[in-house]
């Protein structure tokens, strides 16, 4: 079987050309897929190197120690090393295979158009000397066949027709021979056109099989200079890998735990729990403080929810007993709120309160000092580890007299006659007529439920607007009621709260 371009593709129809320019082609559209290939494949390379180059940078190990941190900071340095391999593999792409494959498939296309065209060319002339060779050949035939009728038709004629027949005769004759002259000269101008065509023609078969041969042997080198680069590439991650597990290999458990013990202990002293220590027995068993059945501050006796009675039998678990001086200090808490919202007759009155609280019968040193909310953090409960609420400065008053109650006639007129100098004033919750404006805002901590009407109940969690801040640790904010959805203002305890 022949396997030469030049002797395999002729024919009458002269499809050859057609079947070798197909070829050619298609041979030019799969070089170009190549060469995308080679394009796509080094942009790859290049974003999943730059990927592994933030990735690098990104990864931090200076939260690690020991020999774990040696790994971790080999793996950051490994992951370094394979961007800059797979930036490189991308730019050596490029270079070496993307680049040169356009090259040569763009110095292919114009050798074969070249030859290509000359063909063309050749065969178009070819088919047009074809043409007039018919043309002249039909007309020579044409005028053969008139001159051999009119020969058939000489010997029937009459003597008249004779010499005209004659002379149509020998003009039929002569014009057979220029007929004749012309087709000869067609025919060998066609055969020139056609040896012109079959040497253009055999040269460009020639010329298609050399481009075919050169494109297959290229692109064959060029897929094998594709595998290695991408075989270095593996070796190359290959050989990271390695080094990671050998580094991983020296990884030991123990010994990071012993240098973490060694850089970072605190200590082998295990804290005692602080005791239970009541105020009254000074030791570990709870002595209750004495029944209160009267408030001290008796100004209040018309202002709704101000006269309560305080013990340690009404107190709830979120409002525990206050000890010795700071129970006694405690009692001023409310008053002191309330008074500034009394106004001048408040003050005028506070000498006469005041006197109330310097009796030696009532326990404590007798000062009227005011005593601030204790903000400390909740102490620890016992084993179970619970955490109590803080303290609530609560109007309680724990007596000394060995009967719990205190009585003084003279305290009792002054009672009386305060609470008909300020019987007049009133607190309205609903009243906000004053403008009041919000200082900040503070979120909730543990629940509190109103000892009085001038009170605010609150729960965890709830934010609530202030509008103002005492002294005594006292402040006072506005919430809206979930029964009637009205706003209300009222007093709450500050170490209950935490600020936004």
């Amino acid at each position: 079987m022949s396997t030469s371009f030049a002797t395999s593709f002729w024919g009458n129809e002269d499809r050859g050309l057609d079947v070798l320019h197909g070829k050619l082609k298609k041979g030019k559209h799969v070089t170009a897929e190549i060469a995308a290939l080679f394009k796509e494949r080094a942009s790859i390379e290049e974003d999943f190197g730059k990927r592994l180059a933030k990735l690098a940078k990104a990864f931090t190990t200076v939260e690690e120690i020991g020999t774990l941190r040696e790994t971790l900071d080999l793996v950051k340095a490994e992951l370094e090393t394979s961007a800059r391999a797979h930036l490189d593999i991308a730019n050596e792409i490029r270079l070496q295979l993307e680049k040169p494959t356009s090259d040569f498939m763009n110095t292919q296309s114009v050798v074969r158009k070249t030859h290509h065209s000359n063909v063309e060319k050749r065969l178009k002339a070819k088919a047009a000397m074809t043409a007039n060779a018919e043309k002249c050949k039909n007309r020579y035939v044409s005028k053969c066949h008139e001159v051999t009728q009119l020969l058939q038709q000489q010997p029937n004629l009459p003597p008249k027709d004779a010499e005209k027949h004659q002379q149509r005769l020998e003009k039929s004759q002569q014009q057979a021979n220029q007929n004749d002259l012309e087709y000869m000269s067609a025919v060998e101008r066609l055969a020139a056109a056609h040896t012109l065509w079959e040497d253009d023609y055999r040269t460009a078969c020639v010329e298609f099989q050399r481009l075919e041969e050169e494109r297959i042997d290229y692109l064959r080198g060029r897929l094998w200079a594709y595998a290695n680069i991408i075989s270095t590439l593996c070796v190359a991650d290959d050989e990271s890998c390695e080094r990671i597990r050998t580094s991983i290999e020296r990884c030991h458990v123990s010994k990071d735990i012993a240098l973490f013990l060694d850089t970072s202990s605190t200590g082998t002293t295990i804290p005692v729990p602080e005791p239970y220590i009541n105020y009254y027995t000074q030791t570990s068993e709870r002595a209750v403080a004495p029944l209160v059945t009267r408030v001290v501050p008796n100004t209040y006796d018309e202002v709704p929810g101000a006269q309560r009675a305080y013990s340690s039998s009404n107190l709830s678990a979120q409002q525990p007993l206050l000890k010795g001086p700071a129970a006694f200090n405690a009692a001023a808490v409310n008053l002191t709120n309330f008074t500034k919202k009394m106004g001048d007759a408040a003050r005028e009155n506070g000498a006469v309160l005041g006197s109330l609280f310097k009796k030696g019968t009532m326990g404590g040193n007798g000062s009227n000092t005011r005593n601030s909310v204790d903000r400390g953090q909740p102490l620890s409960n016992g084993n179970s580890g619970a955490l109590q609420q803080p303290v609530v400065v609560t109007p309680s008053v724990t007596l000394a007299a060995s009967s719990g109650v205190y009585h003084d006639d003279e305290d009792e007129e002054n009672h009386q006659q305060q609470s008909d100098e300020v019987g007049e004033f009133s607190y309205d919750p609903y009243d906000f007529t004053d403008g009041s404006k919000t200082l900040f805002e503070v979120r909730v901590l543990y629940d509190y439920h109103s000892q009085a009407f001038e009170e605010l109940t609150v729960v965890r969690g709830q934010v609530v607007p202030v509008i103002a801040q005492h002294e005594d640790g006292w402040w006072e904010g506005i919430v809206v009621e979930a029964a009637t959805g009205k706003r209300r203002k009222g007093l709450f305890p500050s170490n209950f709260v935490e600020r936004l």
